[in-house]
């Protein structure tokens, strides 16, 4: 009666510390929000997981990628549109009114000035910087302007480019060179022949004849530019909806991996509960063995 008795206490305590170990395991797991705590638990689950968070991270590098080119592009757009208001008005009203007969020569050299203050506004856009510093329009030498004083193209021979994507490389912004031509230089000659004392009238319409074909090159130019950024714009927001999709499900995935679901959080808890229920039973009939008159002699 002894020994069994002794065997019963034993038995007691082993059970009652088994299910301390099995509640404080599943508090633990209840406490990280994940079944999955080591990869001896589950490795099939674990080498899952690992997959889908590396997939799941690559996925959300590219969508952060994806926000920095488009702030780019809309920013390089509202620098174009301003170099077009300025060629198609302010520019273009100009030249016009420069080759008409009406003005007089002291009229000339005012439209001269007026023209310098155009140009000095299109060479600060050719060289305008983004939210980081860097010039826009010198590609991959983003640390210098595009075009010095006189208008000369001095930025990189090749536009910057990102990969938004799997397989998908985008040009981030255009070369000035491309957008701009000779348009400083043009510019620069039509200038030189209106404030020229005394005028020069076959050279200063030529001068005019030529700037004015610059404009309209240029304007061209432009055009084509904001229609690629258009197309570009377009086709990050449908890579954005596909990727999103992506990161959407790989969240799933690494949730059911690890174990972080809904619905495996929910079982947990209902274990935590019977787990409570478990250890409180195992407390009582330990202590009730504790009463036995036999261990309290």
């Amino acid at each position: 009666m002894r020994l069994s008795t002794l065997y019963m206490f034993k038995q007691s305590a082993e059970g009652m510390s088994k299910r301390v170990s099995d509640n404080n395991d599943v508090l633990l797991r209840l406490s990280n929000m994940k079944s999955l705590l080591r990869a001896s638990d589950d490795p099939s689950a674990a080498t899952s997981a690992v997959k889908s968070q590396d997939a799941l991270a690559k996925q959300e590098l590219y969508k952060n990628v994806r926000s920095s080119t488009r702030n780019a592009l809309q920013h390089e757009d509202n620098i174009l549109s301003g170099v077009g208001n300025l060629m198609t008005t302010s520019l273009t009203e100009k030249i016009v009114a420069a080759k008409s007969d009406t003005y007089s020569a002291e009229d000339r050299a005012a439209l001269g000035k007026e023209l310098q203050g155009i140009r000095a506004n299109l060479l600060d856009l050719a060289n305008n910087r983004d939210g980081s510093g860097r010039y826009i329009f010198s590609g991959f030498k983003t640390d210098s302007p595009a075009f010095d004083s006189s208008g000369t193209y001095i930025g990189g021979g090749e536009a910057r480019k990102l990969t938004i994507a799997d397989g998908t490389e985008m040009t981030v912004g255009h070369l000035g060179n491309d957008v701009f031509g000779d348009l400083f230089k043009d510019l620069d000659g039509a200038i030189t022949e209106l404030l020229r004392d005394p005028l020069d009238p076959d050279a200063m319409q030529a001068a005019l004849s030529v700037a004015s074909k610059a404009v309209d090159s240029g304007i061209d130019r432009l055009g084509k530019a904001q229609a690629e950024l258009g197309t570009n714009l377009q086709q990050i927001d449908a890579l954005d909806m596909n990727g999103d999709t992506m990161i959407n499900d790989l969240t799933v995935q690494v949730q059911t991996a690890i174990g972080s679901d809904y619905e495996t959080m929910t079982s947990l808890l209902m274990d935590s509960k019977m787990s409570e229920f478990s250890l409180t039973a195992s407390m009582m009939v330990f202590q009730s063995m504790q009463k036995m008159n036999l261990f309290n002699k």
